[in-house]
C-alpha cells in the first residue's frame, strides 16, 4: 500500500524547486500561504507561476521572488520599477514594502489563480496598474473595507424593507 502525505516544504526547498522547474520550461503550482495578497490571493488559493524575462516585468505583475536574508518565498505585487529592480509589496500590507528586489532573486510571474477550483482575477477589469498604485500608496485594503462595509449595509437595507 502506498501512502502518500503532506509535507510542508522548508523556504529554501521550496525556492529550489520552483527556480529548477522555471529554469527548465516549466509552470509550478502551489497553494498560497498567508493573507498578504488579499483580496486577490486567499490563502489555500492554488497560484500557477511561469518563468518570467526581466523586460517583460511591469508594475501590476505579481511576482515569486526570494526574499534575503531568511529566504522566503514570496508573492507580492510590483508597485514600482527601476533600472536595478523591483519594489514589490503585498496588497493587504498596510505600509511595508519588501524592498528593492533584483531580478536575481525573481523565481517567476504569477499568471493564474484558482480558489476551489475556479479562477479569480488577479486585480480589476482596468487592469493591474491601478492595483499597484493604489497598493503603493496604502489606498487598496481601505478601499475594499470601505466597498465591503458599503456592500454590507446596502444588503442589510434590502433585508429591512
Amino acid at each position: 500500500m502506498l501512502r502518500i502525505s503532506k509535507r510542508a516544504l522548508e523556504a529554501h526547498e521550496l525556492a529550489e524547486l520552483i527556480r529548477f522547474a522555471i529554469e527548465s520550461g516549466h509552470s509550478v503550482s502551489f497553494n498560497a500561504p498567508g493573507g498578504s495578497m488579499l483580496p486577490f490571493i486567499h490563502s489555500g488559493d492554488k497560484i500557477y507561476v511561469s518563468p518570467v524575462s526581466e523586460a517583460s516585468i511591469r508594475v501590476g505583475d505579481v511576482l515569486i521572488f526570494v526574499r534575503p536574508p531568511a529566504n522566503d518565498v514570496i508573492a507580492h505585487r510590483v508597485v514600482k520599477k527601476s533600472a536595478d529592480g523591483f519594489l514589490c509589496k503585498g496588497d493587504n500590507v498596510a505600509a511595508l514594502n519588501d524592498g528593492w528586489t533584483s531580478y536575481g532573486n525573481v523565481l517567476g510571474r504569477v499568471v493564474r489563480v484558482q480558489r476551489k477550483g475556479k479562477d479569480v482575477r488577479l486585480g480589476m477589469k482596468l487592469g493591474s496598474r491601478p492595483i499597484a498604485w493604489l497598493s503603493g500608496k496604502n489606498l487598496l485594503v481601505p478601499m475594499f473595507n470601505h466597498f465591503r462595509r458599503l456592500k454590507r449595509g446596502i444588503i442589510r437595507l434590502g433585508r429591512s424593507e
